[in-house]
């Protein structure tokens, strides 16, 4: 390709498509657009128009803007009716969902930054829908995991087992309904789904699940824009997004090992010596967004708490990661004795999409439907999965994140861009649930060591807890699984610090799907990790 832009996604045919589009004249916010419309076709088990999404989006003609497409719990939410025995949110079914923001943010990226209609990406996704596609390795894993539950719904039943059997790898498989919303779209506008048929489907499908969504709720959504937040390591800035978004924990952990960096005078190596140091960083950082993320805008103690990137605001974290007391006990210490809600489900999915042009602009949009298959209910009329992001919520009162009527979840999503001398350089993004802050540390530190783009997502890695609840290695926030081949040293220096460590096969899924564009000095580079299918 001749124009000077690059992509990465988790599928390649959304790659391609986005590719397209840059060869075409389109810029970094279309070819964005137009690989995140075709991924909630071919990749429905990871990302859904019915689904959520958080974007972070810079260019030569404005500073770093983050939208946040998360939607809310509906008004009329009443904790007796929709908590279940146990006193959370149902995880699967129609009391899971809150209202979804994709298509909204989807709107404001092409007003916004893009040089062409939203409908352009609609209307492409909408020919692969309707001509069918080829069911990929990873979507036919997702289909034997969540098998069960699609089984349920009549919706899912219809697109995902027709005749009885699960979709097979490589089976052409075509998504008519889903065509026609997407063409509807396409005509009409996203209004067509905030305040429109479409909608009126979707909000029918889910009152008669159980849900106190209405055609209110989704009228009054909105995504909103704000300036990210931003934390220096290794000569760079990383910026995410702050609110009701875990990219803050990820910040606040790079200044700490920005910190190490310094006093050891190299970079931490988690495959090496400082595997430890770094291990304690990321799980007392998970540990501050389980108990401390929440809505701002209905937990105002528990905001974004001013700049991330305060060195004396992170000596604490610093000296429990030097220090030798057992990680269990540094945990202990530091919680505030109210455990973390963690849905009851095995499982998580998300999709990054990383562009950037040749006029400068820059994307890191991720996009999902939070569990795979979200909250497993698809609307039968309109073909459009759902998400389950209201399975987030805590059912403990006084929580910051607590349920409660138009309130928007804690957030696993975060999207990343990096500058450099203060020009943007890099655009990354990742799956991996609550796991994402560790993944993009894992990137962080294997690019400041000095490997590529490539090399660095390939590497190998390890991860603190769980992505979600259920999945490895474990439930108490000291356990770390470790993919094969990440070497003795790091398991050794993990075991030492008081982590118990379970192994993930190479290349595991449970380590995340990176995304990365990196400017070089021969242009920008792309890189998809060889854990998806990009």
């Amino acid at each position: 390709m001749n124009h000077p832009g690059a992509v990465a996604t988790p599928h390649r045919t959304a790659t391609g498509a986005a590719e397209s589009v840059l060869a075409d004249g389109g810029n970094a916010v279309d070819a964005a657009l137009a690989a995140a419309a075709v991924l909630t076709v071919v990749y429905p088990h990871q990302c859904a128009i019915g689904g959520d999404a958080f974007a972070l989006v810079g260019g030569p003609d404005h500073e770093p803007v983050v939208v946040n497409g998360s939607g809310r719990s509906a008004r009329g939410w009443r904790r007796a009716d929709h908590l279940d025995a146990g006193g959370q949110v149902p995880v699967t079914g129609a009391r899971s969902v809150t209202v979804p923001g994709v298509l909204d943010l989807w709107q404001q990226l092409a007003d916004r930054w893009g040089s062409r209609p939203l409908g352009a990406a609609l209307l492409a996704a909408a020919g692969i829908a309707a001509e069918g596609f080829a069911v990929a390795p990873g979507l036919r894993r997702g289909l034997e995991h969540e098998a069960d539950a699609l089984a349920a719904d009549p919706g899912a039943r219809e697109l995902f087992l027709p005749g009885g059997e699960l979709l097979r790898t490589g089976q052409h498989v075509p998504l008519p309904r889903l065509a026609d919303s997407l063409r509807t779209l396409a005509a009409e506008g996203t209004g067509a789904f905030y305040a429109g048929a479409l909608g009126a489907s979707v909000v029918a499908t889910l009152r008669a699940g159980g849900s106190a969504l209405d055609a209110e709720d989704f009228a009054a959504h909105t995504s909103s824009l704000s300036a990210p937040l931003g934390a220096r390591f290794a000569g760079e800035e990383y910026l995410s997004s702050g609110g009701n978004s875990q990219g803050r924990f990820f910040l606040r952990g790079l200044v700490a090992l920005e910190v190490i960096r310094q006093r050891r005078v190299r970079v931490p190596d988690a495959l090496g010596a400082e595997a430890a140091p770094v291990g304690r960083v990321l799980a007392l950082c998970a540990a501050e967004r389980d108990r401390l993320l929440g809505d701002p805008g209905f937990s105002p103690d528990h905001g974004d708490h001013g700049e991330v990137g305060d060195v004396g605001e992170v000596s604490d974290l610093v000296e429990a990661a030097l220090g030798s007391t057992p990680i269990h006990r540094l945990l202990s210490t530091r919680a505030d004795g109210r455990p973390p809600h963690i849905p009851a489900r095995a499982s998580g999915d998300t999709v990054a999409i990383v562009t950037t042009d040749g006029e400068g602009r820059w994307v890191s949009l991720i996009q999902s439907v939070f569990h795979t298959f979200g909250s497993g209910v698809v609307d039968p009329e309109t073909g459009i999965l759902l998400h389950n992001r209201g399975a987030c919520f805590s059912g403990v009162a006084g929580s910051p994140n607590e349920i409660g009527p138009g309130r928007r979840p804690a957030h696993t999503l975060m999207p990343v861009l990096v500058r450099r001398d203060g020009r943007l350089v890099g655009a990354h993004g990742t799956r991996g649930g609550r796991a994402q802050p560790q993944i993009h540390t894992h990137l962080a530190l294997n690019l400041a060591a000095g490997l590529t783009a490539g090399e660095a997502v390939a590497r190998p890695r390890w991860i603190v807890g769980r992505l979600t609840a259920g999945a490895r290695p474990g439930e108490d926030g000291f356990g770390i699984a470790v993919e094969q081949g990440a070497g003795d040293a790091a398991a050794d220096g993990l075991r030492a610090a008081g982590f118990h460590t379970t192994a993930l096969a190479a290349l595991d899924d449970a380590a995340g799907h990176l995304q990365v564009v990196r400017e070089t000095p021969d242009g920008p580079r792309a890189a998809s990790d060889p854990r998806a299918d990009g």
